[in-house]
């Protein structure tokens, strides 16, 4: 992973991060950014599989979404997090999510993660991915789901 931070260092003039999509809750808008390296909007084009970049600050919540007919993984490159609050995740770590599952990351306290990642999917997914933003607990709990 160390060797794949520095490589990330090397080009990363050459990349473009992005903050956001549509919608982006207030509490996440400055805390995360993500940059695709391979795929329908990087600047080496694939259409079936995209490849990029996340980089999270400390104490930061993803909330809870899915994705719509893409798969997703993740490997760990620096700092720890944890998904859907099942274990913490050291660099190194490898994550799959299959299409439509819910997960929600959450980072350590100190240190910002960064996390390489990788979806899979039709063409049409993947040049507009979006996501789905689940509905909080306290909403859930109020429509007695």
């Amino acid at each position: 992973m160390v060797g794949m931070a520095r490589a990330l260092s090397r080009v990363s003039a050459q990349l473009s991060w992005e903050y956001g999509y549509e919608k982006v809750p207030k509490t996440l808008a400055r805390k995360y950014a993500y940059c695709e390296v391979l795929g329908p909007r990087g600047p080496v084009r694939a259409e079936r599989l995209v490849l990029g970049f996340v980089l999270f600050a400390p104490r930061t919540t993803y909330p809870q979404h899915s994705h719509k007919e893409i798969e997703e993984s993740y490997i760990s490159v620096a700092g720890d997090w944890s998904e859907n609050d099942t274990a913490v995740h050291a660099p190194g770590s490898l994550i799959l999510n299959r299409p439509e599952h819910e997960h929600r990351i959450t980072t350590a306290d100190l240190d910002p993660c960064l996390l390489a990642y990788a979806w899979i999917g039709p063409e049409d997914r993947l040049s507009a991915p979006g996501m789905k933003l689940s509905s909080t607990r306290k909403a859930r709990m109020q429509q007695g789901i």
